[in-house]
């Protein structure tokens, strides 16, 4: 379904990243960008019928990016090890707390193969109240499922290839390494969670050994590398730049330090942002930003507003086209037709850029995925045409959102569905499982068949992988919390206050949203 939308526009267009003007944006029936005109030019042929979205004078951009997530366990709170006195040393040290298994490993297992469906709608929209239209770290499903955000692991730009991008959480070997960079010679690009914890520590060598791998290139993105020194920074050479994902939001709070972003961007490597996972990041990327913020503050980067809103756009949108040969997180010709748009009705051309970083949940007007409204205010999905879609309320404003019932795919999953099958799974995790076991072993097709049980694997960022017998042993011990906010409210600002290893830095995060 084609689509217009009039407003504001910033399309964040690498040749002329400041450009911001009144015009329109068209979205062809394939999803992709088509035009992107000024004032009232012409609509190009084709779209003399197409339903137009007018939004004025509020602005229209590309749909967030976020880099690096695993939203398999967002339906988790924040964590903190009441017992660990002084910051973790790397990510080999905090999923050894005594308190993990209990708050993390177990109940994020039993909700992915308990309520599976159910945890990606409520993870996706979690992401998209933040307007964010793409995303990294996503669970391997063994069969489709709703999606109604780009999935950055599994995306094929048009083509059969499912491999474009390379990932991994976990630690590779040299010999690995080797295989992935022969593979990035051939065009894939590599997202490897590399280097993270404190500066002298053994997870240096990851950075390292990626390098003497051949791994360091410009469709390489490193995650976290909060552990490179300068001097490492340096042996990155700026003629092979790739991109980081940074989060420092769950650095700050897991490790008390944040990635050396001068050091990188000195080297000329792209610097994106994610809001890492539930218990220990924000609640979406819009919040990132702010933290990214309030790290430029602490440590004295450089940044500009404008710097961190391409964070969020065209910087991982440019590192990710290396690999696909199609552009996002530009509002170009042929770019993925992923559109966000903020409220900002009444704030001056100069003063944009700082107004898009302080955003909020409640200033996200529309998101569309892939040419298709999935989320925004009540009046402007009725424009766009999904007016019947789901009514929610977010950060007190009246909000619809479009993700089908796996189900029953022509009707729209409602929110007090999507949160009573993740209540369930909550207030009685045996039984929950009971049943979702035996509804896999009653099945007699093939698991790959779209009508399958949907079966779910988290990437485990600690590399802990489930034992036989382990949650049918532990299920009626396992404590699910009850389920967060989409939002980033009072209740996760005061989950903030006191815990961590930020000392006060988050608390920065909550003058924000006042």
């Amino acid at each position: 379904m084609a689509l217009v939308i009039k407003g504001r526009i910033a399309p964040l267009d690498r040749d002329d990243p400041d450009a911001v003007f009144a015009g329109r944006v068209f979205i062809d029936d394939s999803g992709s960008i088509e035009r992107v005109t000024r004032g009232n030019a012409a609509a190009p042929s084709g779209f003399s019928t197409t339903k137009e979205v007018d939004v004025g004078t509020n602005l229209v951009l590309p749909g967030f990016i976020d880099l690096h997530n695993h939203v398999g366990y967002n339906t988790l709170p924040l964590w903190a090890e009441p017992k660990q006195k002084t910051p973790f040393a790397h990510h080999d040290s905090w999923p050894r707390a005594e308190s993990y298994r209990g708050s993390i490993s177990l109940p994020a297992k039993v909700v992915v193969q308990a309520a599976p469906e159910a945890l990606l709608a409520y993870v996706q929209l979690r992401a998209l109240v933040g307007g964010t239209s793409a995303i990294q770290g996503w669970p391997a499903a063994n069969r489709r499922h709703v999606q109604v955000l780009r999935n950055v692991d599994d995306e094929t730009a048009g083509s059969t290839n499912h491999d474009l991008i390379l990932t991994s959480t976990l630690t590779k070997t040299p010999l690995d390494l080797a295989k992935v960079a022969q593979a990035q010679k051939g065009g894939a690009g590599f997202i490897y969670h590399c280097a993270e914890g404190q500066v002298g520590t053994i997870v240096e060598r990851e950075f390292t050994d990626a390098r003497s791998a051949g791994c360091l290139t410009n469709t390489f993105i490193g995650v976290h590398l909060s552990a490179v020194t300068k001097a490492d920074w340096k042996t990155w050479k700026s003629t092979r730049a790739g991109a980081i994902a940074w989060s420092p939001f769950s650095n700050y709070w897991l490790y008390g330090i944040t990635t050396d972003v001068s050091a990188a961007i000195a080297q000329e490597i792209a610097v994106c942002l994610g809001s890492d996972w539930g218990p220990s990041g924000t609640k979406n990327v819009q919040g990132e930003m702010k933290v990214a913020l309030l790290a430029n503050q602490k440590e004295g980067f450089g940044l500009t507003e404008r710097d961190i809103v391409s964070m969020v756009t065209s910087n991982p949108g440019i590192a990710l086209s290396r690999c696909w040969r199609k552009s996002i997180g530009q509002l170009v010709p042929d770019a993925f037709g992923d559109v966000l748009v903020l409220h900002a009705d009444g704030v001056a051309d100069n003063k944009l850029w700082k107004h898009i970083v302080a955003s909020t949940e409640k200033d996200v007007m529309l998101v569309v995925y892939d040419g298709r409204a999935r989320y925004g205010d009540d009046d402007v999905m009725v424009k766009a045409g999904v007016g019947d879609a789901s009514r929610i309320k977010v950060a007190g404003k009246d909000k619809r959102f479009a993700i089908p019932n796996p189900k029953k795919p022509d009707e729209w999953w409602s929110w007090k569905a999507i949160t009573d099958a993740l209540d369930a799974v909550r207030k009685n995790p045996a039984s929950a499982l009971e049943n979702a076991n035996a509804m896999r072993s009653a099945w007699a097709g093939s698991m790959d068949e779209d009508d399958a049980p949907l079966e779910l694997v988290l990437d485990m960022p600690s590399g802990e992988l489930p034992m036989a017998g382990d949650l049918k042993k532990h299920a009626k011990d396992i404590v699910i919390p009850p389920l967060p906010s989409l939002q980033h409210d009072d209740a996760f600002f005061e989950s903030i206050t006191g815990r961590g290893f930020h000392g006060t830095t988050l608390d920065g995060l909550a003058p924000f949203y006042a």
